[in-house]
């Protein structure tokens, strides 16, 4: 099934600022229906009436006649929503159809999933970019049912946010503060639908990170949203043309991709966005004009989002490089914006790829940015043991942002000395159980998971069994310079550990953690590629108190917010849990806390 829907370009504000056309087309071209809604096989929208909350029609669908080859969405007076402009863009039909495009879009750009355009089709092929290549497997959602929900008029508040209780993107509006008559609709923002989109992939990939109590691991989340945002900006050919036009091909010299939901920002802060990635902040506590606060999640992504998008910049600029010494022919502007934009996708599709799949690669509970940036170079590593340009940008922006004091933090073990895990059926182990578990209790395996001793796990059974995760098979392909693939086995064991819990008197003396380890297995040789863990066992007695201090402090913030809620005292009178409410429960005079990724909403960012 076929059809041509709008989609933003960024948001109506900054497209009226800086004169950017505000729609673009999109013609997604594999899905297998489409619904008034819209609704389509994995989402869904439902659009509430404001003042009586009753769920009314949406945007209509109408089917491709015969003599065209797209169908098209209308809203109820019969008006084709492609071809709406200005104000019209408040129209509640188009809201419906533009966010269902942004998040559709945002699905394809990580599965690979070509458009219908030929443009896309052609880009596509320059990279190998095929479906599902960014992490080598289909996208699963952390929540069980086939479909996200899309509510693009959820309330009035100045927010939005993914839900993963209500299986939801939940989108707000607000009373213009410059003028009441006027409202800001989340929804018509593209960073902001990409972002919340962002969230629900990385709760789909990396469901622990939403219930970690480590400052960082929240951080994680929001680092890698604000990437997806960043990621759809660079889709839009609208906006890279207006950008390398603008800025002669430098991503430097533009703010028209780094900054994060300009509307948002403008409206609220009064600056060009919530979050601008090309910075320079830090954990350096020496460095006051670039120091974040350490245990507040939304204001430590910057750092992470900041490293990230600066080692981005590195691989453009190198891909420009390569590309000037091949071609001797004289250019012309026109020409080096268009390699300008060739260069942007093909380093998008590299840092996509190695953040994503690092993310497959975390040790299952609560990790920090040394975690993630191990998985990182692990990724890239596997993928390219000759090319380690990535993986020097990567240490150096690291080692700059004082997120490590030594390059060794970074070190991953990629060879095993071809160590093998036996004869094992790679394909039994994966669909097997009890495979599975007969193969994590081997001793060799177990000391290499770095799973604690029998005796310790035995004590208080409940809280202290280890875990063997869902095995996932990934097939991986590399860009164009690299033609090779891969086959992996992720082989994930997770299990609860104890400290205390230095919250306050009102809280037990101690909470439970969960740590754990990945396993990589070459799915031909059956070879061990690499094995990450966050075992308190293998970190420093130093690193454990750092990490357990970041804890405490997190915890004693939401605790006095009045935001950790115990019991029935987190849901409402329905039995559903509160938005505003993180859980917490006690077994056995241990306390352990969950849902600690709703801090990501309940605040303002």
């Amino acid at each position: 099934m076929r059809v041509r829907i709008p989609i933003m370009v960024q948001d109506p504000l900054t497209s009226e600022v800086d004169n950017i056309p505000p729609i673009e087309g999109f013609d997604p071209a594999n899905e297998e229906f489409f619904l008034d809604g819209p609704v389509a096989k994995r989402i869904a929208v439902l659009d509430f009436h404001p003042e009586t909350s009753e769920i009314i029609k949406g945007a209509i669908f109408q089917p491709p006649p015969e003599d065209k080859k797209r169908g098209w969405y209308k809203n109820e007076n019969g008006f084709n929503l492609r071809k709406m402009k200005g104000k019209q863009m408040y129209d509640p039909a188009f809201m419906d159809v533009s966010v269902f495009a942004a998040v559709l879009r945002t699905l394809y750009l990580f599965e690979g999933t070509k458009y219908a355009s030929p443009i896309h089709q052609k880009r596509d092929k320059d990279v190998g970019e095929t479906l599902n290549q960014t992490l080598g497997r289909p996208l699963t959602w952390a929540f069980d049912s086939p479909q996200l929900l899309i509510i693009p008029r959820a309330g009035k508040w100045a927010n939005a946010f993914y839900h993963r209780d209500s299986h939801s993107l939940q989108f707000f509006y607000f009373p213009s503060p410059k003028n009441a008559k006027e409202k800001v609709y989340t929804c018509l923002s593209r960073d902001i639908v990409a972002h919340e989109t962002g969230h629900a992939i990385v709760d789909g990939i990396a469901p622990d990170l939403l219930d970690a109590v480590t400052p960082q691991s929240l951080a994680i989340h929001e680092a890698i949203a604000d990437i997806t945002a960043l990621l759809m900006a660079f889709d839009s050919n609208t906006l890279r043309k207006y950008v390398f036009e603008k800025s002669e091909g430098s991503l430097e010299d533009s703010n028209a991709f780094s900054f994060i939901a300009e509307e948002f920002g403008q409206v609220l802060k009064g600056t060009r966005g919530l979050r601008n990635l090309c910075n320079n902040k830090s954990l350096d506590t020496k460095n006051e004009a670039d120091m974040v606060d350490k245990y507040e999640p939304h204001s430590l992504s910057e750092v992470l989002s900041g490293a990230l998008y600066s080692v981005l910049i590195k691989i453009y600029e190198d891909l420009k490089q390569q590309y000037r010494k091949k071609k001797i022919t004289v250019k012309t502007k026109r020409r080096e914006y268009s390699e300008s934009g060739r260069c942007l996708w093909r380093a998008a599709v590299r840092l996509k790829r190695m953040t994503f799949r690092a993310l497959d690669y975390l040790p299952p509970g609560e990790v920090t940015f040394v975690d993630f940036g191990r998985a990182m170079i692990a990724v890239d590593k596997i993928a390219y043991p000759s090319d380690d340009k990535m993986r020097k940008w990567l240490t150096d922006e690291f080692l700059r942002r004082k997120i490590i004091s030594d390059s060794k933090k970074l070190e991953v073990q990629t060879d095993f000395k071809k160590r093998k895990i036996g004869k094992d059926n790679i394909e039994t182990l994966l669909k097997n159980d009890w495979v599975a578990h007969e193969f994590a209790h081997r001793p060799k395996i177990r000391k290499l998971l770095c799973i604690p001793s029998k005796r310790r796990l035995l004590f208080k059974k409940e809280l202290y069994q280890f875990q063997i995760r869902p095995r996932l098979k990934l097939e991986k392909k590399y860009d164009y310079n690299h033609p090779r693939s891969g086959r992996e086995c992720l082989f994930k064991v997770s299990w609860n550990e104890t400290e205390k819990n230095s919250v306050g008197h009102n809280y037990p003396d101690k909470r439970i953690i969960t740590v754990g380890t990945t396993l990589v297995i070459d799915w031909e040789t059956n070879e061990i590629l690499t094995c990450l863990t966050t075992a308190l066992s293998q970190l420093s007695e130093k690193e454990k108190f750092q990490r357990k201090e970041s804890r405490d402090i997190f915890l004693k913030q939401l605790a006095k917010e009045n935001l950790l809620k115990r019991g029935l005292l987190a849901y409402d009178s329905n039995g559903r849990p509160l938005l505003s409410a993180i859980q917490t429960e006690v077994i056995d005079g241990v306390m352990r806390v969950k849902g600690t990724g709703k801090f990501l909403h309940i605040v303002r960012r």
